[in-house]
């Protein structure tokens, strides 16, 4: 039987990460999923060894020890520091597995765990992010992150603004800052890089810390939920038609003589209706409708 064949079948079809190793460590197969842990495509891989290609430079010696354990039958499993196509550790927890015998004889090494164990500072960019970041002395420390729910370890502390957006400060449109603004507080911001996508970030505060949340939208999609969320606003409120109108110039961030001069009415309209807008919906301010909103 050809045993090379029937693994290779066999790391097709599983969605955990795959790979398989010949006698000398070298690698004969990378599936999709490892492909996408550890960004190496399998054809930048491929005849070459694991421990010279997946393994960071100063754990290629350990590297090559459990492998030599594995193809003896030693060890069926390990937990082993990786490095992806981008020069971040990744933490593996393998399976190991003998499959064949004597010269057909293959590694079979699954992942059934791996956690990314080094996160680059700039890394972020056009992600969705699910983190907390303390307040006070330390502000802006994150103590946990999530991305694409998938949890990042931190090698050393580090402030969010530092670490997703390489600023020395705090942005200058962050929710965490300001004092006078109600909890939980929104921003949307264009992605000039990204055409016709938008970011929105929204924070809640919790006990000592805030937890933020980044998505990456379609302005599409935005603009369909903007519309949605008004109309149901203007429903639960019993807005008129013109009410229901300002509400959405406001919630557009327009001033009052910007909403003036587009309907084409007097400023001091635009204010009574506006004043009737917030006391239906029970918002303080301007900046209260955005929690109402989102």
């Amino acid at each position: 039987m050809d045993w090379e064949a029937v693994a290779r079948l066999l790391a097709e079809k599983s969605t955990f990460p795959v790979a398989l190793l010949d006698q000398e460590g070298s690698i004969l197969l990378f599936n999709r999923a490892m492909e996408t842990a550890l960004g190496w495509s399998r054809f930048d891989v491929v005849a070459k060894p694991w421990a010279k290609v997946c393994t960071p430079h100063a754990n290629e010696d350990e590297a090559r020890r459990w492998i030599a354990d594995a193809l003896r039958g030693a060890i069926d499993g390990c937990e082993v520091v990786a490095v992806t196509s981008r020069g971040q550790r990744v933490g593996l927890t393998l399976e190991c597995s003998l499959v064949g015998r004597g010269a057909e004889q293959v590694l079979l090494l699954v992942a059934t765990h791996t956690q990314v164990l080094q996160v680059e500072v700039g890394s972020f960019d056009g992600e969705d992010l699910d983190y907390e970041v303390s307040l006070g002395p330390e502000f802006g420390q994150v103590v946990r992150l999530h991305r694409g729910g998938e949890a990042l370890q931190l090698v050393e502390p580090a402030r969010c603004f530092t670490l997703m957006y390489q600023r020395a400060s705090p942005c200058e449109d962050c929710p965490l800052v300001g004092d006078d603004e109600p909890w939980p507080r929104t921003r949307v911001k264009p992605l000039s890089l990204r055409q016709s996508m938008v970011e929105l970030r929204t924070a809640e505060r919790l006990e000592g810390r805030v937890r933020v949340r980044v998505r990456m939208l379609p302005e599409l999609a935005l603009q369909a939920i903007h519309t949605a969320k008004v109309d149901a606003l203007a429903r639960h409120a019993d807005l008129s038609r013109r009410e229901k109108e300002i509400l959405t110039y406001l919630l557009q961030g327009r001033s009052i003589e910007d909403i003036a001069h587009a309907i084409g009415i007097a400023v001091r309209t635009v204010k009574y209706h506006q004043t009737n807008v917030l006391q239906k919906l029970g918002a303080e301010s301007r900046s209260d409708l955005l929690r109402l909103f989102f």
